[in-house]
């Protein structure tokens, strides 16, 4: 495929490019990896659409090759429904904060006629975005995560999963009539956009759950998103504080640098549990996570 130039709107001078040629995408993403953590959440999803692309992304840039801003999002017209922020979701990384606000008011890089959720782990993220999106009569709110990143694992991790017995659990992937299990354990779960978006996820990314015999249902369990984030993670109350999450963690983490993608999660400031599981598991803080949400003013 050859890269396309997206129309610019009538007060703008920019042309954006929506990448598709292979061979860019692929130096675009080893570019991206000497910007983390910044980068994180575009390079996870540019990860993915180098790789079967299973949400059909697309990856727009300001400029090539010498970009400052690139975004990965779904098209812009399958985005039809404006209160499924699940679907309607961006990614973004910046290396250039004025230049970032002509990028995000070109009407071919977002519509602002919608709901939608930008994702990224940059703070000056922020202002930009508050700036541009008041421009386009949306309401931000903001919601901040610690951001771990996990490096590479050792063989001591490696003896550490073998050592769980396989006779009391067994370690497999999810299934996609467990999707409500995950749903309804998901803090940003629990409706029916998001089971539709988790079955989605089931369906097309690695997970790892663990089950016990006798148990009509996973006891725990870790998923993925299209950003390559670990992001779905559970254990059954009954199951907790027999290491079970961070054994889940190191084998997801094996698997994931078996592929070359960057492993790295996030967790709410005040979720102290997960911050110990996480750094059980070898993650180490690395920066912060914001979700930016939009709604339309009425």
């Amino acid at each position: 495929m050859t890269d396309r130039q997206l129309g610019a709107g009538p007060f703008l001078t920019l042309r954006m490019l929506l990448l598709t040629c292979s061979v860019k995408l692929a130096a675009l993403r080893r570019l991206l990896t000497h910007s983390f953590p910044e980068s994180l959440k575009v390079c996870g999803a540019l990860q993915y659409a180098l790789d079967k692309n299973p949400f059909g992304l697309q990856v727009v840039v300001d400029q090539w090759p010498d970009f400052t801003s690139v975004m990965c999002r779904p098209p812009l017209e399958e985005m039809t429904d404006p209160s499924d922020h699940y679907t309607n979701t961006y990614f973004l990384f910046s290396k250039d904060p004025q230049g970032l606000r002509h990028f995000l008011q070109d009407p071919q890089t977002v519509n602002w006629k919608q709901n939608l959720q930008i994702q990224g782990c940059q703070p000056m993220l922020t202002g930009v975005l508050q700036e541009v999106s008041s421009k386009h009569g949306s309401q931000m709110t903001t919601t901040s995560n610690l951001l771990y990143m996990r490096d590479a694992i050792s063989s001591e991790d490696l003896e550490k999963m073998s050592k769980l017995s396989s006779d009391e659990f067994q370690f497999t992937p999810l299934q996609i009539h467990e999707a409500p299990y995950v749903n309804d354990t998901w803090i940003y779960g629990m409706n029916q956009h998001s089971l539709h978006f988790v079955e989605r996820c089931i369906q097309t990314f690695p997970s790892i759950s663990v089950r016990k015999k006798g148990v009509d249902r996973p006891i725990a369990w870790v998923l993925t998103d299209h950003s390559a984030s670990i992001r779905m993670g559970y254990t059954s109350p009954a199951y907790r504080k027999l290491g079970l999450s961070s054994i889940i963690l190191h084998k997801f983490s094996a698997i994931y640098q078996e592929k070359g993608f960057p492993v790295y999660a996030f967790t709410a400031p005040d979720n102290n549990a997960g911050q110990a599981t996480l750094s059980k598991a070898g993650f180490v803080q690395r920066g912060i996570e914001l979700h930016f949400n939009f709604q339309r003013k009425v």
